[in-house]
């Protein structure tokens, strides 16, 4: 049987409760609020995920030699070797990784102002020919690309997100890498200022 000093007590021990978790949560709703506040800011300066700096690499380190099957021609062979002696800007990119699908067009823009002062070179990594090749049509890309569905040249090149952009040399050393979507204007800049090749319209 219940007591009134029973009810009390329980009375109180539930506003205790209800008081404590209101102090709580009234700095979580604040909390929330700012965080919010600072997402808000973020977006409106225009800052865009996934677009890091070109990062300079350092020592000069080699770019891994590599050979594959040409993406719209299984008969033909892509080699590092085959593209030397000109600057290169290899891409690496897939059908299912969305950065990867929003960028190509930027580098198809890139290639047709680079002409053959600068090498554009795609590298399908860890897709399905059927998958990329239709990517490639719809976003009317020229230039060449590589096939690597099991993904050894991107390990060779210590490939740690997708999209990434390697910018190798005429010596065949990797100047820097790039991991993150890149625009157009971001990629003329990398060229300009890695292979001090000047684009027209830049």
């Amino acid at each position: 049987m219940t007591t009134l000093e029973d009810s009390e007590g329980g009375a109180m021990a539930s506003s205790g409760v209800r008081s404590s978790l209101l102090r709580w949560r009234r700095p979580a709703v604040l909390i929330a609020l700012a965080v919010g506040l600072v997402v808000v800011s973020v977006v409106a300066a225009g800052y865009r995920p996934g677009a890091p700096p070109v990062v300079r690499s350092a020592g000069g380190r080699t770019a891994p030699a590599f050979a594959v099957s040409d993406l719209r021609d299984e008969s033909r062979t892509i080699s590092l070797e085959q593209l030397s002696g000109h600057p290169i800007v290899l891409n690496f990119w897939a059908s299912w990784c969305v950065p990867c699908r929003k960028e190509l067009s930027a580098f198809e823009a890139v290639h047709r102002r680079a002409g053959s002062r600068v090498t554009l070179l795609g590298m399908n990594n860890q897709d399905t020919r059927r998958d990329a090749l239709g990517l490639l049509r719809q976003a009317k890309v020229s230039y060449p690309s590589g096939f690597d569905p099991s993904g050894r040249v991107g390990e060779a090149y210590l490939l740690r997100g997708m999209p990434t952009t390697v910018f190798i040399s005429t010596e065949g050393t990797i100047l820097a890498t790039r991991t993150g979507q890149m625009s157009e204007s971001e990629l003329a800049d990398a060229i300009l200022d890695l292979f001090a090749v000047p684009l027209p319209g830049s």
